[in-house]
């Protein structure tokens, strides 16, 4: 399992604790798995214990739901895991005979034509996802949450084409404040579903979402800080829910590699959008925290930023999840199955990919219970962090 942890105690001011859910399509199953070992730590009917959530792609669909329910964590809990114990690909995406091909019938002729005038906003129509977000993502519930002080704020990232930067939309305390760095911005706002369909807005999968004049892509496309959002938000120490495993099934001595195919390609993407530049964030933080220790500082002042230790726990999959897919691929319905069999992401080399867009119960549940498993087995890590 990746375990990363830091912890010093910080005594000088109250701690507040953010938890950060990084993208990752169906694979976001697992940190449900998690947050159920979280809230056994928990008593029934207690607040939850997470003043400030963030969330980015699919991540930004459970960060939504446990922000909305920030005064019982259990019932957060409860809703999300029935949302994933019963999703079905077509509550995400159409999956129709129909759609497929007419579709594909355009790509086609848009390739064979020359022309972008005939070309569809995207491989998947992700319509059924409007749905899913609106039946089961309260934003009333969770303005009165903000209201009562059980949440500090709710962190939704997505991707603006037009600016070419990352741009996480929030909603909050009053005291918070917009930031601006390279390519990164802090935007408060009155959040609405359309910011949940742009951050999951998988570029060329699905299609980009328009908000304030601007089209939106996949919150991980620009996020190059994935942790920044939430300490901009006020967070002094956090918990991280990865949904890669940190082994690689790279091996030197093999001189039988294929080359790669289109799902296989596709797959290596996927894994890079949504997961690299959180790892290399981690290992920027670690590198901080290591500096200040050791220079004996509490806080550093740079311009207009404070740089100070941050207690963090870091949990990711202790099974590489690409093998757990592997038992589910014939889930997926017949019109998708010749999708991806004819981009090779049927087979072995094409797991990243599947492993990605299976939105399926069954896979689903077996994410749920391997991130459940790995939460149970950090659980004295996971009290010192909430302090129990």
């Amino acid at each position: 399992m990746g375990i990363h942890w830091f912890s010093k105690k910080q005594t000088q001011e109250q701690q507040t604790l953010g938890l950060i859910l990084p993208g990752g399509g169906a694979r976001n199953a697992y940190q449900v798995g998690v947050l159920k070992a979280v809230s056994e730590l928990i008593a029934a009917k207690q607040p939850s214990p997470f003043p400030v959530v963030t969330g980015t792609s699919a991540g930004s669909l459970n960060a939504g739901m446990i922000a909305s329910r920030s005064m019982d964590l259990h019932d957060g809990l409860e809703r999300l895991l029935g949302m994933w114990e019963n999703l079905q690909m077509d509550m995400v995406v159409r999956t129709d005979a129909k759609s497929s091909t007419s579709t594909a019938a355009r790509w086609v002729w848009s390739f064979a034509s020359g022309s972008s005038d005939s070309q569809p906003d995207s491989v998947l129509d992700n319509t059924p996802l409007r749905s899913l977000i609106e039946n089961h993502i309260n934003l009333a519930r969770m303005r009165q949450c903000i209201q009562s002080g059980h949440l500090r704020a709710l962190g939704i990232t997505a991707s603006s084409y037009a600016r070419g930067a990352s741009l996480t939309y929030f909603e909050g305390q009053e005291d918070l404040q917009s930031w601006e760095r390279t390519r990164r911005f802090g935007v408060p706002a009155r959040l609405g579903v359309d910011h949940f369909m742009a951050s999951i807005a998988i570029p060329v999968v699905f299609p980009a979402v328009k908000i304030n004049n601007e089209h939106h892509g996949d919150g991980s496309m620009r996020e190059s800080a994935p942790l920044s959002p939430a300490l901009h938000l006020g967070a002094n120490k956090l918990l991280i829910i990865s949904v890669r495993n940190p082994q690689t099934e790279y091996d030197p001595r093999n001189t039988q590699a294929k080359y790669p195919n289109v799902g296989f390609v596709a797959g290596y993407m996927f894994d890079t959008l949504f997961m690299d530049r959180l790892d290399s964030d981690i290992e920027r933080l670690k590198r901080i925290n290591s500096v200040l220790v050791q220079a004996k500082q509490v806080t550093f002042r740079h311009n207009d930023s404070v740089l100070r230790p941050v207690d963090f726990l870091v949990i990711s999959p202790s099974v590489d999840i690409r093998e757990i897919v592997a038992k589910h691929v014939k889930r997926f319905p017949r019109s998708m199955r010749i999708l991806l069999s004819g981009l090779g992401a049927m087979t072995k080399e094409g797991r990243p990919l599947t492993s990605y867009l299976l939105f399926d119960s069954n896979f689903a549940q077996d994410l749920i219970e391997l991130g459940y498993n790995d939460g149970v087995a950090q659980r004295e890590k996971l009290q010192e962090l909430l302090e129990l």
